[in-house]
């Protein structure tokens, strides 16, 4: 009887340390990229080698980028992000580790002469109840691990289409740059004519010319600002290495619309990433603090056998417990609870940012949306009226071509304009979504037609 009792003591403790061995599921690289799917459409992969490119399916170079295509390439192979997906491994080997149960030890005294032979298994038995609270500690920091990643994927998310929108802004300032060069070159030409005809002063002819010079030194500035873009929009994608050139094909930009800005904020509290991450955080934090109450309890199961009359040998269980005189850790719980704290700061402080956050960016958006449209329905008709009023009475001969130019700078100064609010509708947008941590319904804008021609000039009088 003894021996079977004995037994099934010990194929019950295999049992629970088998149990204790098991590896927890922990969130990894799927579970980022099913997360980012659902807020924004948009994958991960981590099957690359550090160092190579490695494009999305569907997706290839030699076709004009889009902006989503874009997206999808920075998430594949942008190096910061990337470094930061090792995060979610660190976090499922915290978690390895928190499921597994100590090994017991094992301790043997040979015999000798008028001392019989002893040996002594122990096993921590405070262990076993232990084990689900680091567990349920550990499974909180994995998921908040994930959560972090996600909030990082979001952000990469609003940086790429911001250095999209950036590229896309320099050459729409190049383009309206290389038509206000001509124009005010044309500008100066005809003021020199006017100046040999006796019409115009000098002072009048080089305030002219110095316009000219100023519009061909914007131009120079402004093709610089192009590879500064595209340099910023290929790190972002992680393409540095790459070095042909960008095809892009932007979409609209975002029209104006009213959004329940206070339902969104509500929406992006409860839902948003870090925010998710931040709850995690106080949720392990009151893990440990449980944990810390009991972890002081040592409770030791042994089990030794001495040379005795029964099979050379006589087994006994026993056990040593600590007695709580002086410690029952006080300083652990003290820790724990201050982290508690701080992790429940932590949330408020995030809650806040992420208020701040949608508030401000939808501000922004409606301020650049109400600025566009002003300047898209309001300014634009005056200016295209009084060009196409100029070109009508220069053909009649009722003003000069002079007249004529200067509208259409006026013109080409609004289409600048025009870009700069559709870059910023862009950002604005861009960070609304990241601010709410999800994809928005967007209304298209029209986009802007041509400029109109302008009519070939008279010969100037002799």
């Amino acid at each position: 009887m003894r021996t079977f009792s004995t037994t099934s003591t010990l194929l019950a403790a295999a049992t629970l340390a088998l149990a204790g061995c098991r590896t927890p599921a922990a969130p990894g690289v799927p579970s980022v990229s099913a997360k980012l799917t659902e807020r924004f459409g948009q994958g991960v992969s981590d099957a690359k080698t550090p160092g190579q490119v490695c494009l999305p399916p569907g997706v290839t170079l030699d076709a004009p980028l889009t902006e989503d295509a874009a997206i999808s390439v920075a998430l594949y192979n942008n190096p910061a992000f990337q470094e930061l997906l090792v995060d979610l491994g660190l976090a499922r080997a915290d978690l390895i580790q928190a499921g597994l149960l100590p090994n017991p030890e094992f301790v043997y005294y040979f015999g000798a002469t008028d001392k019989p032979f002893k040996y002594l298994f122990d096993f921590p038995i405070e262990s076993l109840w232990l084990r689900p609270i680091r567990v349920k500690a550990a499974t909180r920091d994995a998921d908040r691990a994930s959560e972090r990643l996600t909030q990082a994927g979001v952000d990469l998310i609003r940086d790429v289409r911001v250095a999209y929108a950036d590229v896309v802004l320099a050459r729409d300032r190049q383009r309206v740059a290389t038509e206000a060069l001509k124009l005010r070159g044309e500008i100066a030409s005809f003021a020199t004519k006017r100046l040999d005809a006796g019409d115009i002063t000098a002072q009048e002819q080089a305030t002219a010319k110095i316009d000219a010079l100023i519009a061909q030194q914007e131009t120079v500035r402004v093709g610089y600002d192009i590879p500064v873009a595209e340099e910023r929009l290929r790190n972002v994608l992680g393409l540095g290495l790459l070095r042909g050139p960008l095809t892009l094909d932007p979409s609209p930009v975002p029209g104006r619309q009213t959004l329940d800005v206070d339902q969104l904020t509500l929406d992006a509290l409860a839902t948003r990433p870090d925010a998710l991450a931040a709850a995690s955080l106080v949720q392990a934090a009151q893990a440990r603090v449980r944990f810390n109450e009991i972890a002081w309890v040592r409770l030791l199961g042994l089990g030794d056998a001495t040379s005795g009359r029964v099979l050379g040998r006589e087994f006994s269980p026993a056990f040593r417990v600590t007695l709580p005189l002086f410690n029952v850790g006080q300083g652990g719980v003290a820790r724990a609870e201050a982290e508690l704290q701080r992790a429940q700061r932590n949330q408020q402080t995030v809650g806040n940012q992420i208020i701040l956050d949608v508030q401000r960016a939808n501000l922004l958006y409606q301020q650049a949306a109400a600025e566009h449209d002003f300047v898209l329905n309001k300014v634009r008709p005056e200016v295209e009226t009084a060009i196409r009023l100029a070109q009508a009475a220069y053909r009649e001969g009722g003003v000069t071509y002079l007249i004529v130019l200067e509208v259409s700078r006026q013109l080409l100064d609004n289409y600048l304009r025009e870009a700069t609010l559709q870059a910023d509708l862009r950002r604005t947008w861009a960070e609304l979504e990241r601010s709410v941590g999800r994809k928005l319904p967007p209304a298209p804008v029209p986009s802007p037609s041509p400029p109109p021609a302008v009519p070939p000039p008279k010969p100037s009088p002799k």
